[in-house]
């Protein structure tokens, strides 16, 4: 019988794979709606930040608070932790499996290139509406290009500092969100667990 630590696990592991699946396809549609579906500045901009930050936040916090509920409705900031962390490294690896290495890789190798030239586009437009001279518009390019060229000129190196980088950072969310999210058993609580597929 599976304790309540194995029962953990493996809910923020399913969790994982369906997060990671909905930040993929939210990538995607990020990138296209980008480079394809709008030429206003701001949203290119906020397009990323919404699909990438606000969004995913709003489905951790739901997927966390229905792990713990189909666990028994309690768990320590340690088992929250844990399982969150879970959840995270599984979403991680599939967006890194299936936008870095398939889709950036196989169905569009050119999207550094296109996201690029959306934002170039979307922020000249943006500076001429306000009225900046050609030097200004000139200098922002020329910040933007930078920006982009680091992306673009990655090493093994610079890849492997990268994923430990984000592993540190996932660590780190994982601590927040189990604070926020953790429900200690009360002292006189029934502890035993029922699984609701049983």
């Amino acid at each position: 019988m599976e304790n309540l630590d194995q029962k953990t696990r493996k809910q923020s592991f399913q969790y994982g794979l369906i997060l990671g699946a909905i930040l993929l396809v939210l990538g995607i549609f990020s990138f296209y709606f980008i480079i394809g579906m709008t030429s206003s500045f701001w949203m290119v901009i906020f397009a990323p930040f919404i699909f990438s930050i606000i969004i995913p936040i709003i489905l951790v916090i739901f997927f966390s608070l229905d792990i713990r509920k189909k666990i028994g409705g309690y768990w320590s900031f340690k088992q929250a932790t844990t399982g969150i962390f879970i959840m995270f490294f599984m979403a991680y690896v599939v967006q890194f499996i299936g936008r870095d290495l398939i889709f950036a890789k196989l169905i569009e190798p050119q999207m550094v290139q296109k996201t690029q030239e959306a934002v170039m586009n979307a922020t000249t437009a943006m500076l001429e509406k306000t009225g900046a001279d050609q030097a200004q518009i000139d200098d922002k390019k020329a910040s933007i290009q930078k920006q982009f060229d680091l992306q673009t000129n990655i090493t093994v190196g610079k890849v492997i500092q990268s994923i430990a980088i984000t592993i540190i950072l996932i660590f780190v969310l994982a601590l927040i969100f189990g604070a926020i999210v953790k429900k200690d058993t009360p002292l006189f609580a029934d502890t035993s667990y029922e699984d609701p597929a049983v």
